[in-house]
């Protein structure tokens, strides 16, 4: 079992903290997500995948599935794909959270990735992430990522939107 715990935080219009906890994880060749304030604030989503295509080498596909509760009603799919070869590792995250009330709260989700493995200890990377809510504009966040490995651990760190006052960031611990 693989288990991932992580936040990503920014700050609302009000300068308050936003946390929005997320719980992942692998089970054999399952995967799952558990996230809250991650489709709206005020909501929490439960996801299931399975990864298929096991016997391509370096590469993981994982399609999934979710409900989400609270101030979003609906359900998500989603599409997580990774390479890992030599050096360098891209992963790429497609998520639609179709909200079933209110269809214009419905939304579209990329999260990308390219990691350059320094070491057997330390990777760097650059990460964006595009978001399109129905009837709005669509907004594209680009950021810095670093991974920490000893021994079966990791700690992931992204930080978006480093140069400017509405930065965000993530940091997770498998």
């Amino acid at each position: 079992m693989d288990l991932s715990i992580g936040t990503f935080n920014s700050f609302n219009a009000k300068g308050k903290l936003v946390a929005n906890p997320v719980i992942s994880g692998y089970l054999n060749d399952y995967y799952f997500e558990n996230r809250y304030n991650y489709e709206a604030a005020n909501s929490a989503s439960i996801n299931i995948g399975k990864r298929i295509f096991k016997n391509i080498h370096h590469v993981e596909i994982i399609p999934l599935g979710g409900l989400v509760f609270g101030s979003f009603k609906g359900i998500t799919a989603e599409l997580q794909t990774s390479i890992d070869f030599n050096k360098w590792i891209m992963l790429c995250d497609n998520q639609f959270g179709f909200e079933y009330l209110v269809l214009g709260k419905s939304i579209y989700l990329n999260w990308s990735v390219i990691r350059y493995k320094l070491s057997r200890l330390f990777q760097i990377g650059i990460t964006n992430v595009v978001q399109q809510q129905v009837n709005a504009e669509s907004t594209f966040d680009k950021g810095l990522t670093v991974v920490l490995f000893l021994n079966k651990w990791s700690v992931r760190f992204y930080c978006y939107n480093y140069q400017i006052a509405k930065r965000y960031y993530w940091l997770g611990i498998r």
